[in-house]
Order: structure tokens, then C-alpha cells, then sequence
């Protein structure tokens, strides 16, 4: 009789760059900039201050790189919720532009970086394909793409049934939207590089460091830890999905829910390039979708998605059974790792780069952080910086939401009005 496999509790990618604790330098008594958050965000801006030649000081509550930032997908998509005629009813069209456009810049902005600083974390430019699961879901992805090409000039390539195939060997899908420039990369061994240019910089990153409060005193910030106090000409807030209570003004602004992933035990490189002929990343036009993709090496598929009940159901089962809606042939393999991280989402979907009270302020990425959050880290540092090209998405109102302190107990309503909205799509055939 074969002997299951005994399922790891920890990120896949963690078997090549797990999070490690630093060894800590003396606490100081002063800095130029301290970051809360040691993720991309947080590193990000440190790597753009510390180019300036300005002393920056990151902590954070757990291990450097222990959250989303070395727990997501890997996937460089750069999108945004809100569609763009929903950009446009809010904004206007010349905003709309620029927030779209921003993706693209920053996705480019990624993979420069990568490049100019030698980091290897397993980037290809694979493309991805979003697939629509029924012949409504189709229509739909084709009405916003002439919408999006009419607007701002934007091409989506619209992928039919026929060549579906050349996609993806599953019978989930009818169609959908290929993008080329989207690529994966593995997030674990990002973080980890970041971590180790930042020391190689000079900046001082301090672990299982609790950020309590700050108070403004004059020009400076009165910085109060665990380990003590530091003095600071600039703040900047880079928790984004770990925020906790010591910093309420973001924590009632955010919505965050668990994503979690799984996957495979070795299937080889054959069965996979014969289920993903491109080798490319996938998501779904749906609400509650799943992202999926080959594992670096080419020899697992890993797959995630949002947590949908929070009760007594069996995570990893629940994955897997979306695997197999996917892949039906594949129910006689194992799962070697399932893990879990949270995303957060503002009322509005948009990821948020805001000032409050000299505080700059990076989150709500909504699931894209990949890329959003490196380059809002960098656009941060801009602002301390002066630089006079702001983010498109600078001081974007960031509401608060009502009757809300940072405990999502309507996550589970608001998930049964999306799988409302998913199964009358699915259903219009």
C-alpha cells in the first residue's frame, strides 16, 4: 500500500529562500527614515533612500520577507480591479490613462530591477492567460476589450475557443485574454535578494521589532518600539495585509482576507508541458477565481485562491478540487505544501499611496502585489525625495469604512454575493 505524503505547512517557496532571522546591530537613536514592514514595500523604499545617501531603518514585527512577500504566486501582473470604464465613470479618462499605464510601467520597473541588480529569482516573461468559463464570461471579456481599445487605446488579445489549447489542455474554459508581458518569478527569492542588498547598502533592518506609536515633535517623529525609541525626519507605514491595532488610521481603511496556495509533488516536466504548452501563468474571469501556475523548474503546478468559508472546511482539499475542475486527469497525484498569507483590499479596490499627517502610507494591493508593492515602495522614497512625477495614484481618496475597526466580519457575506454573481455568469450559456 503507497504511504501519503505528509503535507508541509509552509510555502513551497520557502525549500529554496526561507525568511531567516538577522542579526541585530545596535539600536539606534536616530535616522533619516524609518519603515515599518520589512516586505517589498518597505525594502523597496529603503533600496531607493539609501541610494540617496539617507540613513533608513526598517522593522518589522516577525522575520524580514516572513509575509505575502515571500507567500504569493509570482505572478508580475500589474492589473487593477476596477475595469477601466469603471476607471472612467470615477476619474475621468486622462487619470484612467495614467492608472493604467502605471501598471505597465511598473511591471517594467520590476524587471529592470531585477536585471540592473542581478537577481536571480527565476523571472520569465511566460505571459498569462485569464480564461472565461462560460460563453457569457467570453462576451463579457470581449465587450470591455473593444470598450478598453475605443478609451485609451489599449489591445487585448482575445484568445477563442479553438486555440484555447495552445494554452492550456483543460475543458474549464471557452476562451479568454492572453498578455504577454505578465510574466512569474519566484517571490521568495526576491524578498531575500532585497533583504540582502538593503544590509549591503547600509540599512539596518531589525526583526521581531513592534511598532507601538510615533508622535510628531516639530520637524521629527518620536518612533516608540519594543526595542525603544527612535527619532525620524520621515515615517513610512509598508504593513499593508499585517497591519495590526498599534496603527489604527490603515487598519479601519483595509479588508483582509487569506489567500492560500498549494502544490504538487513532482509530476516532471512532461506532464506539465503537456497541461501548459506556453508555460505561462493563468487566472480566471470570475470573481473568486483561482491563479495558477508551473513551478519554476517546470516539474509542479502550484495553485491558489481566496478562502471562501471560514469554518471547519479542509483547506488544502478545497484547492485541490480546484485543481482537478481544471485538470481532471490529475487526481492521482499528491500536494507536497500548503500555506496560506493575507491580501488586503480597500472599499474602492484601489491600491492606495497616500500622506496623512506627514505619515506616507503604501498598501491595499488587492491581490497584485507582485508588482504593486516593489514600486509604491519606490514611490514612497519619491515623495521623500521630491521628486515631481507622482504616482498617478497619489492621495487617491482613501476612505474609511463604516462600522469597521479592522475585524472583516462581513468578508463571508460579501463572498456569497460574488459566488451569487459568479454562477449567474456561468449559468447564461
Amino acid at each position: 500500500m503507497q504511504k501519503t505524503l505528509k503535507i508541509k505547512n509552509e510555502p513551497y517557496w520557502w525549500s529554496d529562500a526561507k525568511p531567516e532571522f538577522v542579526a541585530q546591530e545596535e539600536w539606534p537613536s536616530n535616522a533619516d527614515v524609518v519603515i515599518v514592514g520589512a516586505g517589498y514595500t518597505g525594502l523597496s523604499a529603503a533600496l531607493t533612500l539609501l541610494d540617496s545617501g539617507l540613513k533608513v531603518i526598517i522593522i518589522d514585527k516577525e522575520i524580514a520577507g516572513f509575509g505575502a512577500s515571500s507567500r504569493n504566486g509570482g505572478i508580475t501582473s500589474g492589473k487593477i480591479k476596477p475595469s477601466i470604464r469603471e476607471l472612467k465613470a470615477k476619474f475621468g479618462l486622462d487619470l484612467s490613462k495614467q492608472i493604467v499605464e502605471e501598471g505597465d510601467l511598473a511591471r517594467k520597473d520590476l524587471y529592470d530591477f531585477i536585471e540592473k541588480e542581478k537577481i536571480d529569482c527565476d523571472l520569465k516573461i511566460n505571459g498569462m492567460f485569464v480564461g472565461a468559463t462560460s460563453k457569457k464570461g467570453l462576451e463579457n471579456q470581449k465587450k470591455e476589450a473593444d470598450f478598453n481599445f475605443r478609451s485609451i487605446g489599449i489591445e487585448n488579445k482575445i484568445i477563442e475557443k479553438k486555440d484555447v489549447p495552445d494554452f492550456i489542455e483543460s475543458n474549464k474554459y471557452v476562451g479568454g485574454i492572453f498578455d504577454d508581458k505578465i510574466g512569474s518569478i519566484h517571490p521568495a527569492k526576491l524578498v531575500k535578494s532585497m533583504i540582502h542588498l538593503v544590509h549591503k547598502k547600509g540599512g539596518l533592518i531589525f526583526d521581531k521589532t513592534t511598532f507601538k506609536k510615533s508622535e510628531r515633535n516639530g520637524k521629527k517623529f518620536n518612533i516608540l518600539t519594543n526595542k525603544g525609541l527612535v527619532k525620524s525626519n520621515h515615517l513610512i507605514i509598508a504593513t499593508n495585509a499585517y497591519t495590526d491595532k498599534n496603527i489604527p488610521w490603515l487598519r479601519k481603511k483595509l479588508i483582509p482576507v487569506i489567500s492560500e496556495m498549494i502544490s504538487t509533488c513532482e509530476i516532471g516536466n512532461n506532464r506539465v508541458n503537456s497541461l501548459m504548452p506556453k508555460l505561462t501563468t493563468f487566472g480566471e474571469a470570475l470573481n473568486l477565481f483561482y491563479y495558477f501556475r508551473p513551478s519554476p523548474d517546470g516539474k509542479r503546478i502550484l495553485i491558489g485562491g481566496r478562502r471562501v468559508r471560514y469554518n471547519n472546511e479542509n483547506p488544502t482539499k478545497k484547492l485541490k478540487s480546484g485543481l482537478l475542475e481544471i485538470f481532471p486527469g490529475l487526481n492521482d497525484i499528491e500536494i507536497s505544501n500548503h500555506w496560506y498569507g493575507f491580501v488586503t483590499f480597500p472599499v474602492d479596490q484601489i491600491p492606495k499611496l497616500v500622506m496623512h499627517e506627514g505619515i506616507i502610507y503604501a498598501a491595499g494591493y488587492c491581490g497584485s502585489g507582485t508588482v504593486w508593492s516593489r514600486w509604491f515602495g519606490k514611490k514612497a522614497a519619491e515623495i521623500i525625495l521630491n521628486f515631481e512625477q507622482k504616482s498617478a495614484f497619489y492621495n487617491i481618496p482613501f476612505r474609511k469604512i463604516p462600522f469597521y475597526n479592522g475585524y472583516p466580519w462581513f468578508v463571508p457575506v460579501a463572498i456569497k454575493y460574488f459566488k451569487m454573481q459568479d454562477w449567474w455568469i456561468n449559468s447564461r450559456e
